[in-house]
């Protein structure tokens, strides 16, 4: 691969982002492209390899520059990832300094350490071998820094997973895989933008990964009855939650960030969505408004994200202990304010894109030796591990208010 200086300038531009100013990658690389349509789909391709491939092997790239101790070189990030895939290295004097036999030398030796072959921090490594052991835990974090499939989730108010692939294949080329287990989703074959695909835009299907779409179910949700989302987000479980009731249960949508609860809206309409009512909860005297009456709560909690590092690996350098302990607060906190919105027999479904027991397990045994835990049973649980399934790892529990 020849690196034009013009793109090679795109990924130094997008790690400047990421890494120093922390704005989430997917974000920066959306923006990115958008900003610079002069880019044809060869030149985005490689630009958005590499700029996740550095970020998913910080650690690693860094120590090749020299010491971790030091600033880090986004040039030289970039020049030890070109040498790392035996790519041309440009004559140009920002990789002056990149001594090639050098750099696959000290590489052979890095990547015998765990910490460095997958770029982890220290404390991150030390919690999944206390939590899963080192056989368990070396296979999912390997799992976890490899890239993402394209999965879509089809919506089967429209269509038919089988309908849609036949579709995708004779009208536009493009081949998917069912998924044994999965019955709504379908794996593309390759990466790509969706924009021009008119069933897409339709709503016909959404993106969303394979083990995302475990979850909804779990509520085991039914037609004409109520149910909350209670960190809906952009709605992706919102969504299927309707699909699961046939657009005909009372669906409520909560989140505190309005972006978001605007952008499940347009996903609402361009899925033709009825079911589905969106409320913004920033302030919580809004909740005292709500009907306690639920037949089930959904809450997809704040989490650290680091199930979902396959395809937001900047989650690993933007957390830390300090943050996580701030994220377990505030996950105490949602388990404590939605569950006396569940009507007695109704179901509480907890889940979390990580898969640290903190964030999970604990968490949940936490909740039910609490006072209004004690109103719960939990009637099961089950991680979804990367390495399990070669999709995101997830958390998800489902309890049951006693009706005593």
């Amino acid at each position: 691969m020849k690196l034009h200086r013009n793109v090679a300038l795109g990924i130094v531009s997008g790690l400047e982002k990421t890494l120093f100013e922390k704005y989430q990658a997917a974000e920066v690389i959306k923006r990115l492209f958008k900003s610079n349509l002069r880019w044809g789909s060869k030149d985005r391709r490689t630009i958005a390899q590499a700029f996740y491939d550095i970020i998913r092997q910080k650690r690693l790239l860094h120590a090749l520059c020299g010491s971790e101790r030091e600033e880090v070189n986004l040039w030289c990030l970039l020049g030890c990832w070109l040498v790392l895939n035996d790519f041309h290295i440009p004559e140009w004097t920002e990789f002056n300094k990149i001594n090639v036999q050098e750099i696959r030398g000290k590489a052979l030796v890095l990547i015998k350490d765990r910490r460095y072959k997958y770029s982890i921090p220290d404390w991150l490594d030390q919690m999944g071998v206390e939590a899963y052991g080192e056989i368990t835990w070396e296979k999912e974090i390997a799992s976890l820094n490899t890239p993402a499939n394209l999965i879509v989730r089809v919506n089967t108010l429209v269509t038919t997973v089988k309908k849609l692939k036949y579709l995708l294949e004779k009208k536009y080329n493009i081949i998917t895989h069912l998924v044994p287990d999965y019955p709504h989703a379908l794996v593309f074959e390759k990466k790509q933008s969706l924009q021009s695909i008119k069933e897409y835009r339709k709503g016909w299907f959404e993106v969303q990964d394979a083990n995302s779409q475990k979850i909804s179910p779990w509520l085991e949700a039914e037609s004409g009855k109520y149910y909350i989302d209670a960190c809906a987000g952009a709605g992706g479980k919102s969504l299927h939650l309707a699909n699961l009731t046939k657009d005909s249960a009372k669906i409520v949508a909560l989140d505190i960030y309005s972006a978001k609860l605007n952008e499940l809206r347009k996903r609402c309409y361009r899925n033709n969505i009825q079911s589905v009512r969106t409320v913004n909860v920033n302030d919580n005297k809004i909740l005292q408004t709500l009907e306690p009456d639920t037949d089930g709560i959904l809450i997809d909690a704040p989490c650290s994200g680091l199930g979902v590092l396959k395809r937001n690996p900047d989650a690993k350098w933007n957390i830390s202990p300090e943050r996580l302990n701030e994220i377990l607060k505030t996950q105490e906190k949602i388990l404590q304010t939605y569950p006396p919105l569940v009507k007695k027999g109704g179901k509480l479904v907890y889940a979390t894109c990580s898969i640290l027991p903190e964030e999970n397990k604990l968490q949940v045994e936490k909740f039910l030796s609490s006072q209004s835990g004690s109103k719960f049973e939990l009637e099961k649980e089950h991680t979804y591990f990367s390495h399990l399934t070669g999709f995101d790892g997830f958390y998800c529990a489902r309890l049951i208010k006693k009706c005593e």
